[in-house]
């Protein structure tokens, strides 16, 4: 189990990158897909970024501020072997 990729939170938006992986997600759809407060979901995209599973990308849409997340090549094996260790689980392994 990963214990970083293990909480609520942070494995919707894990999912959520997972689930487009040849573009970035912009904040404000990363927040409506999990539910999140701009607060929270700042913090666990810290924790991720930190743990070197997502690249957080600030720049510039239309002269307005955009952040967006996408994962790294070890986030990506990261969440499989998450992934891989949930499906274990329901199976009784």
């Amino acid at each position: 189990m990963d214990e970083i990729i293990h909480q609520p939170l942070r494995l919707k938006i894990m999912a959520a990158l997972a689930a487009t992986p040849d573009q970035p997600l912009e904040f404000k759809r990363l927040k409506a897909v999990t539910e999140a407060t701009d607060g929270n979901l700042g913090r666990q995209l810290q924790t991720l970024a930190e743990a070197g599973y997502i690249t957080v990308i600030k720049d510039y849409a239309n002269n307005r501020p955009r952040t967006r997340a996408e994962l790294t090549p070890g986030g990506k094996a990261a969440f499989a072997d998450h992934v891989d260790y949930l499906g274990r689980l329901l199976r009784g392994l």
